[in-house]
Parts: C-alpha cells; sequence; structure tokens
C-alpha cells in the first residue's frame, strides 16, 4: 500500500503483502477437477434472494447485484487465465488464519486507546475503541481484528493488532460509520485496498442458511501496480504483468452456469452462487485465489462444524475457475490522494 500524506510519499508494507508466503506455505497444491458440459439455464433449486443481510448502507459495491449480461472487460479471459495461474498455486477459503475475526460493541464494551506504531503512520492513536474482553486478533501475521459497534454506528478496523503490557496497540487502525458504503473515502484502510474489513466475509450463518447476498471479497498473487479502480481507494498492488487486475476489479461467474451438475460441496455451491449473483471485489494482494470467512474466534470455535471441512484452508477448486469472466475496469486511478478525512467514528492523536 502506498500511503500519502499531502506532498509526501510514505511506502508501507500492505496488509494483504503478507498474505502470499505464509498463505502458500499451509496450503495444499490443488488441481481442478475435469469440468463437464456445465453450461445452460440458471439452476432452477438456486434460493431466491429477498433481502440483504450487509453492515452498510444500500449504496455498499458489495450489495449490488449484477445483471446477467454486464458489460465485460475487453481481453477478460486473458486476466482469468493469469487468474488461474495464481490459482494453480491453490483456491481456496480462509478462515482459521488470515482472516478476520469480527466482534460486536455497545455501549457497555470497554473503550481504549490504540497505539498506531507502523513507521508511515500519520497519527500515534485511535482513540476510544471499543474492544471486547474477549477480543483476539487473527493469529496469523496481519492480525486483522473489526470491532462493529450498532450504537455508535461505526466500525473499527486494525492491522496487526495486538494486546501488550502497556495496553491495545496495532500498526494500524481506522475507523468507518456503518451508514456510509463501507469504503474510505481517502484510503488508509486495514486492507490493501481501502475497503472495510468486513466488507465481502463468508458468514457461518450464511453457509447454513445456503445464502450469500453479497459480493465476495478475494486476493491473488498478480494485483497490478500503479493505484486502484474504483470503488477501491488505495493500492498494493506490484505486479507489472500486463493481464494482472487491479484492486477493486469485480469478476463474475458465468450466470448460465448449471451448478448442480457439478457436485459441488454445499459450502462450495453456496459461495458458487454468490460469485454469479453478486460476484468477487478484489480487497488485496495474497497468495493463490483466496475468499474469507469470519474467524472462529469470533464466530464460535464450533460456528462451522458440518458448514466447512476441518482443514486449513478449503478447497474451491472444484467451482470452473475457467467460467469467470472480469466485469468493464473503470479507469486505473494513479497516485490516489490517500490521506484521512474528517470522519464521525475515527478519533485521531498525532
Amino acid at each position: 500500500m502506498d500511503l500519502r500524506k499531502p506532498g509526501t510519499v510514505i511506502p508501507a508494507a500492505a496488509a494483504g503483502m503478507l498474505l502470499g508466503a505464509s498463505l502458500l506455505s499451509g496450503m495444499p497444491m490443488i488441481a481442478a477437477p475435469p469440468e463437464a458440459s456445465v453450461t445452460g439455464s440458471a439452476d432452477p433449486a438456486e434460493p431466491s434472494d429477498t433481502e440483504v443481510a450487509a453492515y452498510f448502507s444500500a449504496r455498499d459495491p458489495f450489495q449490488r447485484r449484477l445483471s446477467r449480461e454486464p458489460r465485460l472487460q475487453p481481453g477478460s479471459q486473458r486476466y482469468v487465465r493469469l487468474l488461474r495461474r495464481s490459482g494453480r498455486q491453490g483456491s481456496a477459503v480462509a478462515w482459521r488464519r488470515w482472516s478476520i475475526p469480527v466482534y460486536d460493541a455497545d455501549r457497555d464494551t470497554p473503550r481504549y486507546p490504540v497505539s498506531l506504531t507502523a513507521p508511515w503512520a500519520p497519527v500515534s492513536e485511535l482513540s476510544a475503541v471499543p474492544i471486547p474482553s474477549s477480543a483476539v486478533p487473527d493469529p496469523a501475521g496481519d492480525g486483522h481484528m473489526a470491532v462493529v459497534d450498532p450504537t455508535s454506528g461505526c466500525e473499527y478496523d486494525l492491522w496487526q493488532a495486538r494486546r501488550t503490557s502497556a495496553g491495545w496497540q496495532a500498526s494500524w487502525g481506522n475507523a468507518i460509520p456503518l451508514s456510509g458504503n463501507g469504503v474510505y473515502p481517502r484510503g488508509l484502510s486495514a486492507r490493501g485496498s481501502g475497503f472495510a474489513l468486513t466488507s465481502g466475509l463468508i458468514t457461518a450463518e450464511e453457509l447454513r442458511r445456503g445464502r450469500i447476498r453479497h459480493a465476495l471479497a478475494f486476493s491473488y498473487d498478480f494485483v497490478r501496480e500503479g493505484g486502484p479502480v474504483r470503488p477501491a481507494t488505495e493500492s498494493d498492488g506490484t505486479s507489472h504483468e500486463r493481464w494482472a487486475l487491479p484492486e477493486g476489479a469485480r469478476l463474475q461467474l458465468d450466470p448460465s452456469l448449471r451448478l448442480r451438475r457439478l457436485k459441488l460441496p454445499h459450502y462450495a455451491l453456496v459461495i458458487a452462487r454468490a460469485m454469479k449473483r453478486y460476484g468477487l471485489i478484489l480487497v488485496d494482494s495474497g497468495g493463490g485465489v483466496t475468499l474469507y470467512a469470519e474467524n472462529p474466534l469470533s464466530a464460535g470455535e464450533d460456528a462451522y462444524a458440518g458448514l466447512l471441512p476441518d482443514e486449513a484452508y478449503p478447497s474451491l477448486a472444484a467451482i470452473p475457475w475457467r467460467k469467470v469472466r472480469v466485469l468493464r475496469l473503470p479507469r486505473q486511478q494513479r497516485d490516489p490522494d490517500i490521506g484521512l478525512p474528517t470522519s464521525t467514528c475515527a478519533q485521531f492523536s498525532r
């Protein structure tokens, strides 16, 4: 992530850049199965969408349902070939590590100052962050943690959070109103792309219900350098590959696929349906093609029992990734104006 104060370029290690080496070291190499004839009319047994469950307002780009014939990016399949090259290292769901624990807060939750320790941080403290006593950050290198407080109308996002003898610290943290669209308007988020940490997360309840009513956040290896595309507001991309995707790119699984013919595991079927209806949005750099589920640290140790395989990174290799297409990309925003706008949620101290 290239973080900028006015007139100053501040280099930083982005949250997602740590994912590549560590995730791949624990993820098995997964070969996709043969893809039979899978096109045709939409699956008749798919549940209908009657409402949207989300943290943010209807302006949240993750809530936008896609048409069956959206405008595609010229060269869409060339981008997808590079995506599949990344996916040969593994396509999977991160849940126990490299994922996001999401904690609930209310007016009685204790509030703490969180020291911000990254050398590039333009401020030194995020104040009055509600943190439940049971809160634990994700154990992997990104140390992500989100706290949602409906009483204040805010979500608090932390990167590399840790509880120390001196109190709570994080390399970086920020907060965003739940009444907004879930995108930090000038970046400086806890992700590489400006999206709130809860955006695009898969939950145990969604898998149990069999419906995900939003787009899915994903990362992969080849994130284009040079800035994001809207709705992303920052980028940690470094790839010079011609067909690399910029952060903020939106993809869709071909809506004509007959998913039930693939005999996917239940969790993969639910995810594939969401990929058809709402798509995937690139939110970070990482290893392989990775989607994200809420960490059991906050969801509950048994929350995913019977819903996800009891393995480190449940595979998504059975989904026909060659049937993904890239939606029309907005103009890439080079050198975005990253900074800290006035916020009703984030209280900073210098």
